[in-house]
């Protein structure tokens, strides 16, 4: 690769390997077990073309090719995890404008994966939650099977009506809100019992519902409970919410919840407009599939799309096991904003996968 300007004035950049958490589309497919990495540059240009490169022993080779994104980064997915690798960003010309250092490719275990392919839920893996919590923001809500649909390797969850009550009217008080609304049933999903882990990669690929009166989440609970006063002993990650778009509104949303000393909840996190970045300009969330993922180090919890981070946070971070949690539930608040229309509204699992550290 011709190189018109003195090593000196090339600037550098950073090329990170992770597992495969970059995977939009609007259809459904498989997870993949291959490594990615992401190429990051102090100098960015969108749409700049960006080429991996293999070290053969003798040389560079050029293996693929991409566009950075406006984000400044481009993602690849590595042909082998033996050699090793660099980007680089290059002019129209092929002059080298840019470098990352160079990294050896490895893998990455897997240590839970559902791609949702069979008639019936996986029983293995995953159960039926029996009971919403906390409840007290739940009391027109309850969890039932009935709520959600597999099919065709997607994981359909949604809310209906409750028939069993469906005579009876729920007035609920929240907050010093109130309202009334007809029964509902809610879907979760838990690995309680069936898997829990620490530390590594946990990933979803879903495609979410549109619009408000109920909220899709894929999220993390200690398996030992909470311990008050002690975040490291366990804490809930919300690796991603949505709670459905307004006018001025749809973007997606992370959080950290714990107990104090005197067990009063507190929470971190909440919407990131700058994840909207993240999707096509023309896109909503409803509209295509993306990869929502949590790395998760004794020292920090990184929240990604596609691979691109929207959130690190490194003051508060559970030490413990954690098992995974997927939900489409209709808080009492939310329930002015559901109509019969919205009822048809589901939140899509294309997959879920969780490498080791």
């Amino acid at each position: 690769m011709r190189v018109t300007r003195a090593s000196a004035e090339i600037s550098t950049g950073v090329l990170d390997l992770r597992p495969a958490i970059a995977q939009p589309g609007t259809s459904p497919t498989r997870s993949s077990g291959r490594t990615q990495a992401l190429a990051s540059f102090s100098d960015t240009r969108t749409g700049r073309t960006v080429v991996l490169q293999r070290d053969t022993g003798s040389g560079w080779e050029t293996v693929a090719r991409g566009r950075e994104h406006r984000t400044g980064s481009t993602v690849f997915t590595l042909p082998d995890t033996t050699s090793r690798y660099r980007a680089v960003a290059v002019s129209g010309s092929g002059a080298t404008l840019a470098v990352t250092g160079s990294v050896q490719a490895r893998g990455f275990d897997t240590i839970f994966r559902d791609e949702f392919s069979g008639k019936r839920l996986d029983r293995t893996r995953w159960r039926d939650q029996p009971t919403l919590a906390p409840a007290y923001m739940r009391m027109c809500s309850r969890l039932s099977p009935r709520a959600r649909t597999l099919g065709g390797g997607v994981l359909r969850m949604g809310v209906a009506y409750d028939p069993a009550r469906a005579d009876q009217t729920c007035t609920w008080h929240l907050n010093g809100q109130s309202g009334s609304h007809r029964y509902m049933l809610n879907t979760q999903l838990f690995t309680r019992d069936t898997f829990d882990f620490t530390y590594g990669y946990a990933a979803v690929r879903m495609k979410m519902h549109l619009d408000k009166g109920m909220h899709a989440s894929f999220w993390m609970q200690p398996a030992n409970w909470y311990t008050p006063g002690r975040p490291a002993k366990g804490t809930e990650i919300d690796v991603v919410e949505f709670f459905g778009r307004t006018k001025r509104d749809s973007t997606i949303a992370s959080f950290l919840h714990w107990y104090d000393d005197a067990n009063e909840h507190h929470k971190l996190g909440g919407k990131f407009p700058g994840a909207n970045r993240l999707r096509k300009r023309a896109e909503t969330w409803s509209q295509a599939y993306h990869v929502f993922s949590v790395e998760w180090t004794p020292d920090a919890l990184v929240f990604r799309v596609d691979g691109r981070e929207y959130w690190r946070q490194t003051e508060i971070v559970s030490q413990a096991p954690e098992y995974l949690l997927l939900s489409m539930l209709t808080s009492d608040y939310e329930l002015e904003k559901l109509t019969p229309r919205r009822m048809r509204q589901t939140a899509k699992v294309d997959w879920v996968r969780v490498w080791g550290q």
